[in-house]
């Protein structure tokens, strides 16, 4: 009997030993489309401290490295040794490298190389496919590494989705198969697990040449981020690109896909218009994002960062019918319409007014273009403009105008302009016209000896060749006493202080800020009240969160969405930081709980006087946090600004 237990202590002994260093590698997937990147780490698994060396890659012939990057953890578990309870520390360190195929077809990543404590240490090869499609298909689920011990890490904590925020473990739920949307295309999560992934889409998967597709790129995640590092931007190419809104921080709603809670922010709407027939491209978004943990037992735990790309989307761009093509189509293709103008019907003659003819809906307005513009006999046309914009509503306009000038009275007939555009709904070309525009023009003065028929260039270079009237007489200019000349002096400084300050005032909108501020407050107030009327307990803290963030953010200048709490505050006035600091990250935590934790960790949170309490003690903070932000903010304004009494 005690020849075995001997032999089992030296078997765990030498177990332990033989896991106390490991090396293995991993790719988050292994089918990509050419465009696409993946993401090669190495973890070094060890039970303690050990010296290792930075791993030696293989030869990456077939791959470009676009971006490395480092991160670890340690963990502590409880164990019954041989001599009753222990603690085992897991420590881990990862290399991460972002990689892009050069080439399609089966390329391989050879086995990478780490020395530690004099041993050298080798991972397994790894076999990627790239080609056209792949990236759609899910990516294998990798074997769960090992710790030392044989033990197998619990699921969830897989290389593809490492480190999880731990609520996020708790909540998950099995992807269902693919779905399709109704209109559109849209790429969903292909690993529910992911920490986040970049989702884009396409409100249609066929276009004409010409014709708009409006493509956005979200951020999706169920942890919260702490920066966000756009490292690779689509190139877009084969499209005429517009921007309709390009997000110059996180402000995140919440959305369920497949049954699983995500907080959504844009990142990028584009209005994007096909340029040649064939397949289009919408290539991929990559971005590096830190995440904030949940340690089940200390709170929020160490940032770990994460590199994802969204999965191309191909556009079938169908060419634009030839048959029936007008002569006067010029490659605009939408829904248009047209219209024109003047801005008074009765003009006098050798005046100048301009006619205006604007074409504006759903497409790409700056390829329109109008037929030759003949005046009417008796006006003459003097200049010509064009300007066009693009809307975020998705529409754009462009305006021609016409100055034009009649040389005698009478009634004169703007004559109808006409251009033939392509519908893609109706699939046919369609004339846009305007319609006839009566002028009335009155008497007026001719131009000075030029007669009637003088234009404007001549009458410019008719005023150029006057001579200058010649001076015969020189008078001394009054001079002013030197008392006069001190009560001017200090009346203009006076009024200069004045229109200073009240020009400050203006700019700065001293008063206006808060009341503003105020006003948005409250109207984020208000659709938290309605979730808590409504028992949505998630909304509520989702809600609420994304509140504190944006009116922090807002007084520290920071705008919130990608910063910590803890350096919102630091960077929020004083008063505000003694005041109201440790109340509002106390508070802070029971909404992050309702956010992101498991109805059984929410516990009595979510009940519907709980929910009040803390949501009429979290507005009164806010709102003791705008006072004190504004008032603040004017101090310092006046300080700096000598003028401000």
């Amino acid at each position: 009997m005690k020849l075995g237990r001997l032999f089992l202590i030296c078997f765990l002994f030498m177990a332990r030993t033989a896991f106390a260093f490991e090396v293995s590698a991993t790719v988050d997937r292994n089918a990509l489309n050419p465009d696409d990147t993946l993401t090669y780490t190495i973890t070094v698994t060890s039970a303690e401290e050990v010296a290792a060396s930075q791993p030696t890659l293989p030869p990456l012939s077939d791959f470009e490295v676009l971006n490395e990057w480092t991160s670890q953890e340690s963990s502590a578990t409880l164990s019954n040794g041989p001599n009753g309870p222990e603690f085992k520390t897991i420590r881990n360190l990862r290399y991460n490298y972002m990689l892009q195929p050069k080439r399609e077809g089966v390329l391989s990543i050879g086995a990478s190389e780490v020395v530690a404590e004099g041993r050298t240490y080798n991972t397994r090869p790894i076999t990627i496919r790239v080609g056209p499609g792949l990236g759609s298909q899910s990516p294998p689920r990798n074997q769960r590494p090992q710790l030392p011990g044989g033990i197998q890490m619990p699921p969830g904590f897989e290389e593809d989705d490492e480190a999880e925020d731990l609520f996020s473990q708790l909540l998950r739920r099995h992807l269902p198969p693919s779905q399709q949307g109704s209109v559109g295309s849209r790429t969903l999560p292909i690993n529910p697990n992911e920490a986040f992934f970049v989702q884009v889409d396409a409100d249609k998967k066929e276009a004409y040449v010409g014709e708009q597709v409006t493509v956005s790129y979200y951020l999706y995640t169920r942890n919260q981020v702490r920066d966000l590092d756009n490292l690779k931007y689509p190139s877009l190419k084969g499209f005429w690109k517009e921007d309709i809104d390009i997000a110059t921080h996180l402000n995140f709603t919440q959305e369920v896909v497949n049954g699983i809670p995500y907080r959504k922010a844009l990142l990028a709407t584009y209005a994007l218009f096909p340029i040649s027939a064939g397949q289009a491209t919408v290539d991929s978004w990559t971005a590096k994002c830190t995440m904030v943990g949940v340690d089940s037992n200390f709170g929020f735990g160490r940032p770990y960062s994460f590199t994802k790309s969204s999965t191309p989307l191909k556009i079938n761009v169908k060419p634009i019918p030839a048959e029936g093509r007008p002569a006067d189509f010029t490659g605009a293709v939408g829904d248009f319409q047209v219209s024109a103008r003047v801005e008074d019907n009765s003009v006098v003659s050798h005046q100048p007014f301009t006619y205006k003819v604007r074409f504006e809906g759903r497409g790409n307005a700056k390829l329109i273009e109008l037929p030759p513009f003949t005046a009417p006999e008796g006006m003459e046309l003097y200049d010509t403009q064009k300007e066009a914009k693009y809307f975020k509503t998705g529409t754009s306009y462009q305006d021609f105008s016409f100055l034009l000038i009649p040389r005698r009275e009478g009634e004169f007939t703007m004559p109808s302009l006409s251009v033939s555009v392509f519908d893609p709904v109706q699939k046919k070309y369609v004339q846009k016209s305007t319609d006839p525009i009566r002028i009335i023009v009155g008497q007026g003065q001719a131009p000075a000896g030029g007669g009637e028929s003088m234009s404007l260039g001549e009458k410019k270079k008719a005023i150029e060749n006057v001579a200058p009237t010649v001076l015969t007489e020189f008078k001394e200019p009054r001079m002013l006493s030197t008392a006069q000349q001190t009560w001017i002096f200090f009346g203009l400084m006076i009024a200069a202080v004045v229109g200073l300050f009240l020009r400050a005032r203006s700019e700065l909108g001293w008063g206006q800020r808060k009341k503003d501020l105020s006003r948005r407050l409250r109207a984020r107030l208000h659709r938290v009240n309605q979730k808590v009327s409504a028992g949505d307990w998630r909304g509520v803290g989702v809600e609420m969160t994304n509140t504190v963030y944006f009116i922090l953010g807002e007084i520290s200048g920071e705008g919130g969405a990608n910063v910590e709490i803890g350096k919102l505050l630091m960077k929020a006035p004083p008063s505000v930081r003694r005041e109201l600091g440790d109340a509002v990250v106390k508070k802070m935590d029971v909404f992050q709980i309702l956010s992101f934790a498991p109805e059984a960790v929410v516990g009595s949170l979510k009940d519907g006087n709980e929910l009040k309490k803390h949501v009429g003690e979290m507005s009164k903070l806010l709102e003791r946090a705008v006072s004190l932000g504004s008032s603040d903010e004017q101090s310092s304004e006046s300080e700096l600004n000598p003028t401000a009494f």
